[in-house]
């Protein structure tokens, strides 16, 4: 459990540092997510897993397109309203919250 619970704290720093040392390079961003996804695919690729990736990765950016578009706030160099790094860290964050939360309730001894 505790390299497990390792990997995954990792990967989510590993995510928080990128943005906020990329976000300016949102092609260079977007690289970093697009491996960083990989990583986490090979890792975790369950049915479930990849139902989570996939689809954050589409209803996310659409959740935040319309919101963009209705004024609710906006990002520094989109494409098209939204960053297109955006997509790729929903569904790395989708995988991470799946996947950390299982890990812990393993740990708690709960199903």
């Amino acid at each position: 459990m505790k390299r497990e619970l390792t990997f995954e704290l990792g990967l989510y720093a590993l995510c928080i540092v990128l943005v906020g040392l990329l976000w300016h390079k949102p092609v260079v961003l977007t690289i970093c997510y697009v491996a960083i996804s990989v990583v986490a695919l090979t890792k975790w690729h369950t049915k479930s897993d990849l139902l989570f990736y996939f689809v954050t990765f589409v209803l996310g950016p659409i959740g935040e397109f319309i919101a963009i578009y209705l004024g609710a706030w906006k990002y520094s160099k989109p494409l098209f309203l939204i960053p297109l790094w955006l997509p790729f860290l929903w569904g790395i964050c989708a995988l991470f919250m799946k996947n950390i939360s299982e890990t812990l309730l393993k740990g708690s001894g709960k199903p």
